[in-house]
């Protein structure tokens, strides 16, 4: 048996200044993951916002895009990032 848990990635598109949009990021993915919690999700779940860095689409700064205003789910029995640090516990 192996431990599961949930990853929530937040992400944002060019408008606003790069902190704003970390903590933007930061708050669409925690609420997203209070969300997956609140519907019965019994496995950890981790959060990190990665404001407007990996982009879906590349846009110039100040760009209104709708497909980099998302989020990804990841179930994994490892940490997704590649040893990018960051991710909270709900």
């Amino acid at each position: 048996v192996v431990k599961i848990t949930l990853y929530v990635a937040g992400h944002t598109d060019t408008v606003g200044s790069p902190e704003s949009n970390h903590a933007l990021s930061d708050a669409r993915a925690a609420a997203i993951g209070r969300a997956f919690r609140k519907a019965g999700i019994r496995v950890p779940i981790k959060t990190q916002g990665f404001g407007e860095d990996l982009p879906a689409v590349t846009t110039p700064d100040e760009t209104d895009e709708p497909r980099n205003r998302r989020a990804a789910y990841i179930l994994s029995v490892e940490d997704p990032s590649g040893g990018i640090t960051g991710w909270k516990p709900l």
